[in-house]
């Protein structure tokens, strides 16, 4: 039996090849062997090239003509599998252990689909609102809120992916494409929480770079998902911040957005959420991309 492992990358040559060279060395049961598809999605600059360099049979290097955004680099490696589970990380992520892949491989023997925790690489601000976020989703997962998990952790049936048609390619960019997947998944069987199986996020965090993801999802992905899974958009709080359903919120949008894209820009160079009390910066942090997905949704005019 063959699991089958999808890491996107968009000009992120180094980490994806780290990200690689981890999961191929992962202990896996006695019965399953693992192939590692790398999707170049459209990089342009070398990447394909550097990532072909993998002298293991087990890696096939998949290079996209153009960018076709998030999800349809996902669903191009899913694609070529040969395997019955497809795991799918991020080339900015590492697993935290070497059984990360078998115990997905073990969650996913009674459930379809099998999500897990994210946490940071540091001991910095970042990493502990990372690992506090995941516990956050882990106790929503726990709830019933089985969509809150992340594509950055996320091992799937083959079977089931095919039979709900993969991932929406409408989701391009940063956001909802992964809880809609999730949505769809839940709906032809159980969605676990695997605690066994966890992956380090890389990345180094920014205030404005967190900020710029959050306008974006706004901006792009929310109106979607919003349209298509109302419920789950409002348990998930973002309603709340979405210009399209208030007058109010319309109009204080545009100084939301000046002043979350300052306020991020002059924490970031005071490196201030670092100093200040882990209660406070962690609000500040909250608030400031709160408001950077409100204005993404005012940006989008579009009206519901």
């Amino acid at each position: 039996m063959i699991v089958t492992v999808v890491i996107p990358v968009y000009r992120d040559g180094m980490r994806a090849m780290a990200a690689a060279k981890a999961m191929l060395a992962q202990a896996l049961p006695g019965e399953w062997s693992l192939e590692l598809i790398i999707v170049d999605d459209g990089s342009g600059d070398g990447t394909a090239a550097e990532l072909a360099n993998f002298a293991d049979p087990r890696v096939n290097v998949i290079a996209l003509p153009e960018n076709v955004g998030r999800s349809a680099a996902r669903n191009a490696g899913a694609r070529d599998s040969r395997g019955s589970v497809l795991i799918f990380m991020d080339c900015d992520c590492l697993p935290c252990d070497d059984y990360f892949v078998a115990a997905h491989v073990t969650t996913l023997s009674h459930s379809v689909a099998s999500t897990g925790r994210i946490v940071g690489s540091g001991t910095g601000f970042w990493d502990r609102y990372q690992c506090e976020a995941s516990m956050q989703r882990e106790r929503h997962h726990g709830a019933g809120m089985t969509y809150v998990g992340s594509s950055s952790n996320l091992a799937i049936r083959i079977a089931a992916f095919k039979a709900i048609g993969g991932f929406d390619t409408v989701y391009r960019t940063y956001g909802f494409e992964d809880r809609d997947l999730l949505i769809r998944l839940a709906r032809i069987g159980t969605v676990a929480w695997c605690k066994d199986a966890g992956v380090r996020h890389m990345d180094a965090l920014s205030l404005e770079g967190v900020g710029e993801k959050m306008f974006a999802a706004g901006q792009f992905a929310s109106r979607r998902f919003s349209q298509d899974h109302p419920a789950e958009y409002d348990s998930l709080g973002y309603r709340a911040v979405d210009a399209r359903h208030s007058v109010l919120l319309r109009f204080v949008a545009p100084m939301a957005g000046a002043f979350a894209r300052f306020g991020a820009r002059s924490l970031d160079r005071t490196h201030a959420l670092q100093w200040l009390p882990y209660p406070v910066s962690s609000v500040v942090a909250r608030t400031i991309g709160a408001m950077h997905y409100l204005a993404g949704t005012a940006a989008s005019r579009i009206p519901m």
